[in-house]
């Protein structure tokens, strides 16, 4: 239902104590606020995954089109220009045939290699991404 006033004041008294903790645990130990956020989820079972597969895969499939397209075989289109949405709907589902255990990793581990390239600034920063990025590429 509906939640009446005291409930959101008291909300918005904790959400400003957690964004003091987060950011004293940031300032403290020189981790990204987000990574905080993202580890204390994952150290407490908490799994956040906000990753539109069907965006990822567009994103994906423009940087592999020639590969993407041949999963299409014969279906394949042969004029040249960007193929419409039902092709890259059939190829997406081509995509997730060809990978049916891991296709969503490989999109969230393709979404996190952009995100990487354009990632932290620091050099701490860096490695902790790297070595975040490692133990999720192992894990495939």
């Amino acid at each position: 239902g509906r939640r009446n006033n005291e409930t959101n004041a008291a909300l918005q008294e904790g959400f400003i104590e957690l964004e003091r903790v987060i950011n004293d645990l940031a300032h403290n130990t020189s981790i990204p606020s987000s990574q905080i956020i993202s580890l204390w989820n994952k150290s407490h079972a908490r799994t956040v995954n906000n990753v539109n597969h069907w965006n990822a895969y567009a994103n994906y499939f423009k940087n592999n089109l020639k590969q993407e397209l041949s999963r299409l075989r014969d279906e394949a289109p042969e004029a040249p220009g960007t193929p419409s949405a039902s092709v890259r709907h059939k190829c997406y589902d081509a995509f997730k045939k060809s990978f049916p255990n891991d296709w969503q990793d490989i999109l969230e581990i393709y979404g996190e290699t952009a995100l990487f390239l354009g990632g932290p600034q620091t050099v701490s920063a860096w490695g902790q991404e790297f070595q975040k990025f490692t133990k999720k590429l192992s894990g495939l």
